[in-house]
């Protein structure tokens, strides 16, 4: 034979509050940190994407740009606005930097005023000179385009980490002109 004590049902109510509140405050950090990484993870593919894209339109010099090698700053300008429609953001916001070498030796960089801003860091192209490809002695030249951008972490905003609330990712792209 069982027994309740009224009493003692009455208390476990309260207890069950205070474990549904911490479970559930636990469910939603965990849900916070996973769509905070899987947010990371499209951005970054949406920059892969974007990078490649105005890589190959440089290496594609002589169809698109005459015999004009060298790059200037319409190149610098014009990438900023193919970038800002494929990522969907105004013109100020795109971070980008676009690096041209031409026969190992000359070395070109054009760099967005916000890029610097955000202090993305990435590998100048002058490191990358083992890539260079080289045909019957002709040196073709080599593109990188590198895209940055800062965005809020919901995971570090809901713990309260007011140090770090944004993260910045970066990506590059090399290509061997033609």
């Amino acid at each position: 034979m069982r027994t309740t004590n009224p009493n003692v049902l009455r208390r476990q109510r309260g207890a069950f509050a205070i474990e549904l509140a911490m479970v559930l405050v636990i469910f939603l950090g965990i849900y916070l940190f996973m769509t905070d990484i899987s947010h990371k993870i499209l951005v970054r593919a949406q920059l892969d994407r974007t990078s490649f894209a105005l890589a190959n339109i440089l290496k594609e010099r002589s169809r698109f740009y005459g015999e004009r090698q060298t790059l200037n700053d319409n190149d610098r300008d014009d990438m900023v606005a193919l970038a800002s429609r494929l990522l969907e953001r105004d013109s100020n916001a795109v971070a980008i930097k676009i690096e041209a070498l031409h026969d190992s030796l000359t070395m070109e960089t054009y760099t967005s005023d916000r890029f610097n801003t955000l202090g993305c860091q990435s590998t100048d192209i002058n490191q990358k000179t083992n890539l260079v490809p080289v045909e019957d002695g002709k040196i073709y030249s080599l593109y990188q385009v590198t895209l940055c951008e800062q965005r809020d972490s919901w995971f570090a905003n809901f713990w309260g980490d007011s140090g770090t609330p944004t993260f910045t990712l970066t990506s590059s792209s090399v290509v061997p002109g033609r």
